[in-house]
């Protein structure tokens, strides 16, 4: 493992779930680390937790709403600034919703804030020059061996990508998340890593109906981890020595596993990173 005392770490997602528990992780690790979360109180709670830890690192917060891309390019802009360079970087910031909602930009809620804000993150900062050969880049989504034949979405049709709400959404966007990470490790030169956690006691469920949540329980009780057990999963793929700049690689809860032929495809990975600028192009478009 390498260590990651005095690494400089960004964890969107960070106040709450997988995002909270891998930013402590990593500060009890010695990391400095940077918390994005929209809500105040809960980065305060999870500052609290981290003061508490000895050693070295530090954590600090920035308190934004990333469902916007405009946020999302500020926060962006912001981090670049601050830090000069990000090590670590952990897209985990997500929710699940059924219905269909768009935020103010035009882009589909869970899409917007499970995907395109993470997209909009990391082309920022590759623009700033915060990304070097050595950044390692952890973004959650569903990875696995093998994409089911219900997740293979397409996205060579932005009409069709546009059109897609409520849980279809959510595929999508974590489809996409998957796409982008194989192309990402060589877009910026760094170690791209896609992982899927599986089921994890967080809220992310929060904003499905109350029914719907009882009836999906039983599918998950049993497989179901911790938000803690998680975070330390993730903070040793951070440190794994094996993983080479240029590279991209995929984890889920059982460890490393080849590529998925269906993310492999270069030519679905060139479609999602052309609807992926055409939708921010349009978010950031002024109105």
């Amino acid at each position: 493992m390498i260590d990651l005392a005095g690494r400089k770490a960004v964890v969107t997602g960070g106040t709450d779930g997988i995002g909270a528990a891998t930013a402590l992780e990593l500060r009890s690790r010695g990391v400095d680390v940077v918390i994005v979360g929209r809500s105040q109180a809960k980065a305060d709670a999870v500052m609290a937790r981290a003061a508490a830890l000895p050693g070295p690192g530090s954590m600090r917060a920035v308190v934004a709403d990333l469902s916007l891309m405009r946020t999302a390019r500020q926060v962006a802009d912001g981090l670049a600034a601050d830090l000069g360079s990000v090590d670590l970087l952990l897209n985990a910031v997500g929710i699940l919703i059924t219905r269909p909602a768009h935020t103010a930009e035009g882009v589909e809620l869970d899409f917007a804030v499970g995907y395109l804000s993470r997209f909009v993150l990391m082309e920022t900062l590759a623009a700033r020059g915060a990304f070097t050969p050595s950044t390692r880049i952890v973004t959650i989504a569903a990875s696995s061996p093998d994409v089911p034949a219900f997740a293979r979405m397409e996205f060579d049709d932005l009409a069709a990508v546009r059109a897609r709400t409520g849980m279809t959404s959510h595929g999508q966007a974590q489809l996409a998340n998957d796409l982008f990470t194989a192309r990402a490790a060589e877009r910026y030169g760094v170690v791209a890593i896609g992982y899927g956690p599986g089921s994890v006691d967080t809220n992310i469920r929060r904003e499905v109906p109350a029914i719907v949540r009882t009836l999906m329980k039983p599918f998950f009780a049993r497989k179901t981890r911790s938000a803690d057990e998680v975070g330390r999963q993730v903070a040793d793929i951070f440190a794994d020595e094996t993983l080479v700049s240029g590279e991209a690689a995929f984890f889920d809860r059982n460890g490393r596993f080849d590529i998925a032929a269906f993310v492999a495809d270069p030519a679905r990975q060139d479609d999602v990173l052309r609807v992926s600028e055409e939708l921010a192009r349009i978010a950031l478009a002024e109105r």
